[in-house]
């Protein structure tokens, strides 16, 4: 892999040399004003090879260095671009620019947002060409290298179709220009221009016309430097074996027999018949009179491109005999409406019908059907396997849904499904949970499929709003896990924009600092001494109003803001402790909580530690909490995380435990000091037998495993005692304290006699 980074006061050298890129070279720009991303994008694309060719990564730190790079390299295959830069509308305007600018449609584009309220999902599909848009919180190397290949090769399979339409387009241009011109001389040079631009060559060569009851051919077209020949016998041609090759042409339905030195030398060259075989005589020579006969002949330097020898002789059939003129529509036609490879309508075709459908759209459902990991079956079994198994899976679906259902393939995995409410139902539903097996004749798989529906009787808008609408509930199934589904709701919009407006909030109260936490004490249950404190966040917004702690951490784990409302929460939770060292109280520790997606980060260990013995504060007095279900989104790299920080000194706490699905061997290889029992199970205590309740069967699971056990939610005088008989070693809750800011620690101390005796003096 290549990076190019453009020249500007903060970047100025290029990371590796850049060469003049070659037909075959990819290149993806990635456009961020965060160096910090920048870096991390360069290094996660390392070594990273599509269909075993290396990409050049252009790196951009504005959307003004974006334009220029994007003219410097006109054959960018993919943008990688965050939404917001200088200004918050920046990639937004930038996407706009290469759309309608710059009139690049071919080019895939990836929105990146660690701010996604400030450009909503849905207005932006709504709105823009983009193709997708992800958190920047989810792009691990793996959702990065299957966005990376989803593009790419969406990329080339465009690239491809538009250069056949670009020459269908042409092609059908030349035949209709070519009906009506008056004569033939006009109408050969018109097919000698014609060919030269479909080809993309000089327009140079002749057009020979060996007319019926004549014993010589005439040349009636000629351009370039044989310009002069026009309108004169062949035979003035300085290059007698290449007039024997033209006459034979014209004269035979074989190849022409040629000197092999003169063969080599004219290998390359085009020479075609434009008349049908069955106006050539049986005999040699041109003895008998059947018809006219003619030859195109250009010389060429370069070999024939992709379909570029069809596509001539589809020319010069269509001129020599206008003919199939309804043919090459239906061509042009099932190219832009259909997929070559499931003969399934494509996006367009899929569009093309719902608009025909009118009023009874209204009556239909939209369904989208996305095959999980389908990047890894291509990196397992490459890529012809799975374009047969996409067969399969087409003709499976196209048989279950029945006649009634339109079924497409919209993009390289996805395929929409078009039809009555009642054929889509009991089919997908039944595939969602136990996959669907299909088998290419040699190699049989089960795929397992995400889904996103849109009922067209909720749904009031046009067909491309309705299939960006569908896309965005893909995307946002697929962020859910696999073989989920997700329909849409009326009113999402008001969701989306309330989304919006509370994410611009998060974003400005992190920036002024107005994230605080609370603190809630946590006691030993043997004697009531404190243990500690648990930092828990609060956000009062500028109206005064207290915002939930489970709205907006989920919302900054969507935004990408959730490491910086942690950077918060553990600063003021160091603060929090050197008041308690200030108090005689610094063997207490303060628990702080990790998200999930924070697990993920390879430095977080090390960041922890540094943010630690900046703010003065030892490991040993911070317990940090992972809940058990973000352990458990990747086990292996969580275990890898926990010892890296009991490694440091820090103790490790797992939290609601019992809520998430972890096995009793996963537990035993995570590296932990606490386990904490969610409080939704302290309702048990006091309804059935001890040994037969969950907190009880925690409490002792626990203590085999050498792990200390702590209860939260304590809310009555009867748990505690309960918890302290089992042998659970500590508690949190309203009855030991509610949740209190760090002002209240001293008078709150000093009230339930936690501060330290201090000794008396002599007077």
């Amino acid at each position: 892999m290549t990076l190019t980074f453009p020249a500007s006061p903060a970047e100025s050298t290029p990371a590796r040399p850049h060469h003049p890129a070659d037909p075959s070279e990819l290149k993806v720009l990635t456009v961020d004003d965060d160096p910090v991303f920048r870096r991390s994008m360069a290094f996660a694309l390392e070594g990273y090879r599509f269909q075993d060719r290396d990409i050049t990564l252009l790196q951009a730190g504005s959307a003004a260095q974006a334009r220029a790079l994007l003219v410097a390299h006109p054959d960018i295959a993919l943008l990688l671009l965050d939404v917001v830069m200088e200004d918050n509308d920046d990639g937004l305007l930038l996407v706009r620019h290469v759309r309608e600018v710059m009139g690049r449609r071919d080019i895939r584009i990836v929105l990146l947002t660690g701010q996604p309220g400030m450009a909503p999902m849905r207005d932006v599909m709504r709105n823009l060409d983009v193709n997708e848009y992800w958190h920047k919180t989810e792009l691990g190397s793996d959702r990065l290298e299957a966005i990376l290949n989803a593009n790419l090769r969406s990329h080339q399979f465009i690239r491809e179709a538009l250069h056949t339409r670009r020459q269908l387009e042409q092609l059908l241009a030349a035949v209709d220009g070519a009906s009506h011109v008056p004569d033939l001389t006009s109408l050969s040079q018109r097919l000698l221009v014609d060919v030269a631009r479909l080809l993309g060559m000089p327009s140079e060569g002749l057009v020979v016309m060996w007319p019926a009851h004549t014993t010589a051919a005439l040349v009636i077209g000629a351009t370039g430097r044989f310009a002069e020949l026009q309108g004169r016998p062949l035979d003035e041609l300085n290059d007698p074996a290449q007039v024997l090759r033209i006459e034979q042409t014209l004269t035979s339905h074989t190849e022409p027999a040629a000197d092999p030195e003169d063969a080599a030398a004219h290998a390359l060259d085009l020479l075609i018949p434009l008349h049908p075989s069955s106006a050539l005589s049986t005999g040699a020579g041109r003895q008998i009179d059947l018809a006219t006969l003619f030859a195109l002949w250009m010389p060429r330097q370069q070999p024939p491109g992709t379909n570029e020898t069809e596509m001539v002789q589809l020319l010069v059939a269509n001129v020599g005999a206008q003919m199939h003129r309804l043919e090459l529509i239906a061509k042009l036609d099932r190219l832009a409406y259909h997929d070559p490879l499931t003969e399934l309508p494509n996006r367009n075709g899929l569009l093309r019908r719902m608009h025909a459908a009118g009023e009874r759209l209204s009556t239909m459902v939209l369904q989208f059907e996305d095959v999980d990991q389908f990047s890894d079956l291509n990196l397992m079994l490459g890529f012809e396997t799975t374009n047969r198994l996409l067969q399969a899976l087409a003709q499976r679906l196209r048989d279950e849904a029945g006649p009634e259902v339109l079924v497409a393939r919209v993009d390289n995995d996805t395929f929409a499904l078009l039809g009555p409410r009642d054929r889509l139902d009991t089919p997908l539903h039944r595939h969602r949970s136990e996959g669907i097996t299909v088998s290419d004749g040699h190699f049989s798989a089960v795929l397992h499929l995400t889904g996103a529906r849109v009922d067209l009787a909720l749904f009031n808008g046009p067909p491309e709003e309705t299939l960006s609408t569908a896309r965005y509930l893909l995307n946002d199934a697929k962020r859910r896990g696999s073989g989920q589904e997700v329909a849409y709701r009326p009113g999402m919009e008001a969701a989306a924009r309330d989304n919006y407006r509370l994410g611009q909030a998060l974003h400005e109260a992190l920036r002024a600092g107005e994230i605080h936490i609370a603190l809630q004490p946590q006691v030993w249950l043997n004697d009531g001494t404190l243990k500690g404190f648990e930092a828990l966040a609060r956000w009062t917004d500028r109206r005064g109003q207290e915002v939930s702690p489970v709205t907006f951490i989920a919302l900054a784990e969507a935004s990408g803001h959730i490491t910086a409302l942690f950077t918060q929460v553990l600063q003021q939770s160091c603060h929090a402790w050197r008041v308690l060292e200030a108090l005689g109280l610094g063997h207490l520790r303060i628990a702080v909580n990790l998200s999930a997606l924070q697990l993920s980060a390879p430095t977080l260990a090390q960041d922890i530690a540094k943010q630690c013995a900046d703010a003065g504060v030892p490991p040993d007095a911070i317990e940090l909490e992972v809940t058990e279900s973000a352990v458990m989104l990747d086990p292996d790299g969580a275990t890898l995380q926990l010892t890296r920080l009991r490694q440091i000194g820090f103790e490790v706490a797992l939290d609601d435990f019992g809520t998430g699905f972890s096995s009793l061997a996963r537990l035993r290889s995570f590296d932990l000091d606490w386990i904490k029992i969610d409080r939704a199970f302290l309702g048990e205590i006091g309804q059935r037998p001890d040994h037969e309740t969950l907190p009880g069967m925690i409490v002792t699971l626990s203590r085999q495993l050498g792990l200390k056990s702590l209860a939260e939610g304590v809310e009555t005088e009867a748990q505690r005692l309960w918890l302290m008989r089992s042998g659970c070693l500590a508690a949190q809750g309203l009855l030991i304290g509610a949740p209190m800011p760090v002002s209240a620690l001293p008078a709150w101390l000093h009230a339930h006699g936690h501060l330290p005796v201090q000794p008396a003096t002599a007077d």
